[in-house]
């Protein structure tokens, strides 16, 4: 389990998924991350659909979907002085090769395994995104002195 937004709990199983945070030290105004959630959104769309051919929902802000189901979510926290952004934190959680959704999770929630009997690479994912998250991050200069 993770933190969801509004309190609320992300349940994932214990093996097999995508669930990870990383914190990104910036310098930035407020007015430069914005819309970054929705961004985060499509590069993970953009993911799926360049791995495999999959393509998923957003449903605003943070939400991955198919079939009107949740199949993963997006948390940015930020820490902010005054009006400038000085770090964020990206949380992502993608149900990818869970089997099985808890009963009372099946109409809300599913997963790429369930959706689309497919097998994913997670390391391969996750791979791409971040080649796909760093050069999102440059083009809107949030890199702190473009350190990686």
């Amino acid at each position: 389990m993770g933190n969801g937004t509004h309190g609320r709990v992300w349940h994932t199983d214990e093996t097999g998924n995508i669930a990870f945070s990383c914190f990104i030290k910036t310098n930035c105004s407020l007015d430069q991350i914005e819309g970054i959630t929705v961004e985060l959104a499509n590069l993970i769309k953009e993911v799926f659909q360049e791995l495999y051919n999959i393509t998923l929902g957003i449903k605003l802000p943070n939400d991955m979907v198919y079939n009107h189901k949740k199949i993963g979510g997006i948390l940015v926290e930020t820490k902010v002085s005054g009006d400038m952004v000085k770090y964020m934190v990206i949380g992502i959680g993608i149900n990818t090769n869970q089997e099985k959704m808890k009963e009372e999770l099946q109409e809300i929630a599913s997963s790429i395994r369930i959706e689309f009997h497919k097998t994913i690479d997670n390391n391969q994912v996750i791979k791409r995104f971040f080649e796909l998250l760093e050069k999102t991050l440059l083009q809107r200069k949030l890199l702190r002195n473009h350190e990686k």
